[in-house]
C-alpha cells in the first residue's frame, strides 16, 4: 500500500500478514479464496467462462446479493472462478502497488463494504461446499473446514477481545463487571 500515515502503517501490516500468512497458507492447503483486485492476475480463459461471466455480470436484487455482489467484486469473482473449479494461486514473488485510505472515515467505509462481502461470500462458498469440493481438485473437505473454522473465529472474535479487556479491567482496578 502507498501513502502515508498511521492508517496506511496500519494497513502495510494488515496487507504483510494477510499476503505472507493467510494467503500462503490458503494457497498451501487449497487455493486463494480471495485475490485483491489490486493483485491480480487471471487467465482471459477462465474469466470468459459462461457460467462466471453470467452470474458475475447479473445484478444485485436481494440484499444477501447486494452485500455479495457489489461490496467486494474481486473476492465475488473469486467465489464464482472456485465454485466452476478453477484455482486462485498466491505468487510470493509478485509485486503491487495500490493506495490505501490515509484517514480513518475512508478507510471504515472500506472495511463496512469488505467485512460483510467477506463474510457473504465464504458463507456461499461453505453452503455449496459438496459442489465445489467435486469439481474443484484444489478444494478438500480439510479446506472447507478450515474455511468455516477462520469464519467462525472471526464473527467471534472481536467480542471475545472486548470480553477480555473488560475483565481485564474489571480485575486490575477492582471495578464491577457491569460498570468496565
Amino acid at each position: 500500500p502507498r501513502g502515508s500515515g498511521l492508517m496506511v502503517w496500519y494497513q502495510k501490516f494488515e496487507y504483510a500478514v494477510g499476503h505472507w500468512l493467510q494467503k500462503a497458507t490458503e494457497h498451501m492447503i487449497g487455493c486463494v479464496l480471495c485475490s485483491p483486485g489490486c493483485f491480480s492476475l487471471f487467465r482471459s480463459y477462465a474469466l470468459m467462462d459462461d457460467d462466471v461471466t453470467r452470474k458475475y455480470a447479473s445484478k444485485s436484487e436481494e440484499p444477501m446479493d447486494y452485500i455479495q455482489y457489489d461490496q467486494g467484486e474481486d473476492r465475488w469473482l473469486c467465489t464464482l472462478l472456485l465454485q466452476r473449479g478453477y484455482r486462485v494461486e498466491y505468487c510470493a514473488a509478485s509485486d503491487a502497488q495500490t493506495f490505501a485510505p490515509e484517514g480513518f472515515n475512508e478507510f471504515f467505509n472500506q472495511r463496512r463494504r469488505w467485512i460483510p462481502s467477506t463474510i457473504a461470500n465464504i458463507f456461499d462458498l461453505l453452503k455449496d461446499y459438496k459442489n465445489v469440493v467435486s469439481v474443484n481438485e484444489s478444494i478438500s473437505i480439510w479446506y472447507i473446514f478450515y474455511q468455516m473454522v477462520m469464519l467462525i473465529s472471526s464473527i467471534l472474535g472481536p467480542g471475545t477481545i472486548f470480553l477480555m479487556v473488560v475483565g481485564a479491567v474489571s480485575i486490575s482496578f477492582n471495578i464491577d463487571t457491569k460498570v468496565s
